[in-house]
Parts: C-alpha cells; structure tokens; sequence
C-alpha cells in the first residue's frame, strides 16, 4: 500500500542511519495529554488485534497518509491541513505491506480523540437528538462500553466518507521508502 508520513529532522535522520522508524513515545507532543493519550492507548489494543503485536520496545504507531480528499495521493504542502510544521521534515513515501496497516477515517477519529459517542443515527436533528438521549440514559459503565465499541467504526469504509484516510503502522523500514521530499515548515509557534 502506498503511503506518505511526514516526520521532522530527527526522525528522519534516525531512520537513515538505524534503518527503522519507530515512533518515540517519549517525543510524541500528542502522548502527554491524558484524553489524546487514552484514545491512542485504544487504538494500539486495535492494532494488536488487527495487525498484530508491535515489535519489542515498540508503544505507538506510526502515522501516515492513505487518502487525501478521496485519493491516494502525496500531501500537497500549499493545502491549510499542512501548514502547521515548523522547521525541516520530510514527507516519505513508501510501500508498506497492507496486513501491517491499519486504516482509519481521519475526520471520524476526532470523535475518538474527543472521547465521544459515534452514533449509528442518520445526520438529521431528530435522530441525533434521540442518539444522544439514548446514550446519556445509560449507566456510566455502559456507556463507556458502548462508545469504544462505537469507535471502531472508524475504520469501516460503510460508516465514514473516506475521503481523508490515514494509515498506521508499527515501523517503517528504509527498504520500504520510495522517495524522500525535504520542505521547511514556517509557521509561527503558538504562544500559550
């Protein structure tokens, strides 16, 4: 399967001279929030399922782009989705085995990452309405239940637009990248 993931200077200099990417939990900006953190906890159990066990040391996926805006296509650097870097990185491309991808609808895993419900009612006020108060009804335990298996749809090509799909995978491999695109990242940190 042909994907493109965007990594920084040290990843990808990591990658050249070990040979491997992994990510590193330690340097995952997304990992040190506690709600983010539990989203990708879940998704590593899907993983396991999916994919199989990651390689030793191995906590978290890889991330790259399948589809972007319904096509298997490298990321357009102009777009406004890529415009937050800053600095020099890398978009690889590369050919990753399909059994050793995951895929998922990167629009639908915001509900993931908000921790929310992933209804099956049709997009209409009513239903949604009658969705949410179904849910909020359940006890706490329940609930919770209800809206993990709900996250899986995620990755179902019925229940989501699949326009923009996004790839994850235990490790890239040097032998696996096709071409490598050096760009400078210039936006402006965001000051807190």
């Amino acid at each position: 399967m042909r994907l493109w993931t965007i990594q920084d200077k040290a990843a990808y200099d990591d990658l050249c001279e070990k040979g491997v990417l992994h990510c590193d939990a330690a340097l995952a900006e997304w990992l040190k929030d506690d709600l983010f953190r539990k989203s990708y906890d879940w998704l590593v159990g899907e993983m396991k399922g999916c994919v199989g066990e990651p390689p030793q040391g191995v906590e978290y996926p890889v991330w790259a782009w399948y589809l972007l805006f319904g096509k298997n296509v490298k990321p357009d650097l102009r777009r406004v989705e890529f415009r937050n870097y800053i600095g020099e990185h890398y978009v690889i491309e590369a050919e990753i085995p399909d059994e050793k991808i995951l895929l998922s609808d990167e629009e639908y895993w915001h509900l993931v990452l908000s921790d929310s419900y992933f209804s099956d009612a049709p997009e209409d006020d009513e239903a949604e309405e009658l969705a949410d108060k179904w849910f909020a009804g359940l006890p706490s335990r329940e609930q919770e239940q209800v809206k993990r298996e709900s996250w899986k749809k995620v990755f179902d090509k019925a229940c989501c637009p699949w326009t923009f799909v996004q790839a994850t995978f235990w490790e890239l491999r040097k032998e696996q990248i096709v071409s490598v695109r050096k760009f400078y990242g210039k936006a402006k940190p965001i000051e807190l």
